[in-house]
């Protein structure tokens, strides 16, 4: 192939739109993700046989690409596992630094390796023809490779088979007509890896599945071997295997057994585990507070352990030398250390088991806890949207339970007034229309758009978040309400009326005054989000707008506020992903407002209970509600509010005394 110096071409995003696709092959992919280059299976260069759209990050959409290179020939730094079998990834060098192209396969091209392994008896062919025979064949060995047919990689069927050019010593350079997925070389490696189980003494022909022979299991043992050697097509790779019965071939690629040298903080209680292939049965030892030295590690996934979210799922083990003797261990087995201290009292209601570390299924206890209350001395969320778990302490034993939502808690150091649980969450999708309408995706206008600002249709909203609608009898005015909340909104007037049990509560300033017609009436997209309390989350151009249902539990109302401050807590039970809780997804406040008609409140703070440090990965299910104020000596009468916006979830008159 000829090296071209790389061309970029800039084009503007909107002119490349790739919609093509490979047809697929009936390979097996038996590696996802991107590798770096190995052997045929991932190739070092490809020759770009087309224009090729690349881009700055391998996540950019196809039609927005930062330019396109010329045909040429590239140095890959990684590719997508699947790019044999359809159009990938690939993770390129260039003049920029790296980017990504997604190229189909019968659009690249590359060198055949420079030896191959012939699986089987081979014939061999004066020229890439089978007609008149073949001029000789070749054994099974390796063998070195001249030329190849192009794109002899590229096939809808790997088992079609593709012209290789061969040379021998004894009649000169030769034929072969070789399987796509038999084309491939064998390279020395040096590694670890544990295997459930072996073959015994299988040649690389019967591990490919050439001929009529089968393995043999019959003797076959778990145990950490040495892979020697390896073999690679461009859809597959084979193993040699040295064990203690000899040297054996396997497509298994095993658990690889990582060396490192590295050294480890232990700080809270990790079990040390012997062994770690067949489950958490028993630990070795006990170790905590001590630096350890860790000489191999896994860090591919062990499927050990039950329920949805198993956190050792995706994590490392390190096999470490202690004070304890050598083991396993691993930072998500054991106590977390990015549980936060609290203080709390819990009725845990349904059953549970106290287990002995969080979302482990390790030495279980056979305590089971059902409404029961407990002392609860730290919190922590398990990564991968996993449960809260709590740690308990009962009986004079302690562990740890995952928290559901319909259990109770009282914070022992702040009065726990109410407890919170979702029930439903209600979305509309809203998305431009001609002429600056706005409409649903089912086509029906619902607002429109004026200088830049947004209107909605507040009879339409109703309909859809199911609030009841009612004319003010001889006044141009329209009451909404659901369940004990309502508002009401008035022609002509800035100001909206919020009601609590129909008693007012409060005058609310809006943005706009309503755009009212007969008996049409729209809203400033700011003051429909907060009468109705909805959250906006936008998609491109177009947004949802979310209303969330509670169902709120009284708790402990406080008679008395000692050295004149109030403080009050609420705990809500309310899944929410991290990026939704770091955007503000989670409108829940609660305000300590005076008894007469509302007026001077005190906002809460509303915060998740998470682990520390910050984890990327977990969601926030649970919530503290916290309102303070100070309060002169005498007798107060209070609300004690909660709202979304300015619609109100609940509220609870309370007569406080002050000293």
């Amino acid at each position: 192939m000829i090296k071209r110096k790389i061309l970029a071409i800039t084009i503007l995003a909107a002119g490349l739109g790739l919609g093509s696709l490979a047809h697929q092959t009936k390979a097996e992919n038996i590696f996802g993700g991107s590798y770096a280059p190995e052997g045929i299976r991932f190739p070092a260069t490809i020759e770009l046989l087309a224009e090729t759209p690349y881009y700055a990050d391998p996540n950019q959409p196809d039609d927005e690409p930062e330019g396109t290179f010329a045909p040429q020939e590239v140095n890959v730094l990684t590719v997508d596992s699947s790019w044999s079998i359809g159009a990938a990834t690939w993770k390129i060098e260039t003049m920029f630094g790296p980017r990504w192209i997604r190229p189909n396969p019968w659009e690249i091209d590359m060198e055949p390796p420079k030896r191959i392994t012939l699986l089987e008896e081979t014939p061999l062919y004066r020229s890439q023809s089978t007609k008149g025979g073949p001029a000789a064949s070749l054994s099974a060995q390796e063998v070195e490779v001249v030329a190849a047919e192009k794109q002899w990689f590229y096939t809808n069927d790997p088992t079609s088979k593709a012209w290789i050019k061969v040379h021998t010593t004894w009649i000169g350079d030769l034929w072969a007509h070789i399987p796509v997925n038999q084309i491939g070389t064998v390279h020395k490696v040096q590694r670890k890896a544990h295997y459930y189980g072996l073959p015994s003494n299988s040649d690389l022909g019967t591990a490919m599945g050439i001929g009529e022979q089968k393995q043999d299991w019959s003797n076959s043992k778990a145990g950490d071997y040495t892979i020697a050697r390896e073999f690679t097509t461009i859809y597959d790779r084979a193993f040699e295997v040295q064990t203690d019965q000899g040297t054996t071939w396997t497509r298994e690629k095993g658990v690889p057994i990582l060396s490192t040298n590295e050294t480890m903080d232990i700080v809270r209680e990790k079990p040390l585990i012997h062994d770690v292939w067949d489950g958490l049965k028993k630990e070795d030892a006990v170790i905590a507070g001590e630096t350890v030295t860790v000489f191999e590690k896994i860090e591919e996934r062990l499927y050990t352990g039950r329920g949805p979210y198993p956190i050792w799922y995706n994590s490392t083990w390190y096999h470490v030398r202690s004070s304890k003797g050598t083991g396993w261990i691993n930072k998500h087995v054991g106590e977390p250390e990015a549980a936060i201290p609290v203080h709390w009292k819990v009725l845990v209601k349904d059953p549970r088991e106290l287990q002995r570390y969080p979302e482990t299924p390790f030495s279980s206890s056979t305590l089971l806890l059902r409404d029961q209350t407990v002392e609860v001395t730290e919190v922590w969320n398990s990564p991968n949207s996993g449960p809260v778990w709590l740690k308990a302490h009962v009986d004079g034993r302690s562990g740890w339970i995952p928290y559901w939502g319909q259990d109770t808690i009282w914070d022992e150091d702040t009065q726990t007034v109410s407890h919170i649980s979702k029930i439903n969450t209600n979305s509309l999708g809203i998305a431009p229309a001609a002429n600056n309408g706005l409409q649903l995706y089912n086509g029906q206008r619902i607002g429109y758009t004026d200088n830049s600002q947004t209107y909605l249709d507040v009879i339409q909203l109703a309909e859809h978040f199911q609030f009841k609608v009612e004319k003010v009898q001889s006044t141009a005015a329209v009451t909404l309400s659901k369940d004990d909340y309502s508002f009401e909104l008035k022609a002509g007037a800035k100001n909206a009326m919020i009601y609590w049990h129909g008693t007012k509560d409060k005058s609310v300033q809006l943005a706009e005054m309503p755009r009212h017609s007969r008996d049409s009436w729209y809203l400033h997209l700011k003051d429909a989000q907060a009468l109705f309390g909805l959250m906006q989350v936008f998609a491109g151009k177009e947004y949802s707008l979310f209303e969330k249902n509670y169902n709120v539990t009284l708790g402990e109302l406080p008679t008395q506020a000692e050295k004149g401050h109030l403080e009050l807590q609420a705990f809500a039970y309310d899944w929410t992903s991290r990026e939704d809780y770091k955007s503000g997804q989670m409108p829940l406040q609660m305000f300590i407002e005076n008894g007469d008609q509302g007026g001077d409140a005190h906002v809460s703070k509303t915060e998740g209970i998470v682990s520390k440090p910050d984890a990327s990965d977990s969601s926030v299910a649970l919530f503290s509600l916290k309102a303070s104020r100070p309060l002169a000596a005498g007798t107060h009468q209070l609300n004690v509010v909660i709202r979304i916006g300015e619609r109100i979830i609940w509220k609870q008159s309370v007569e406080i005394a002050a000293k």
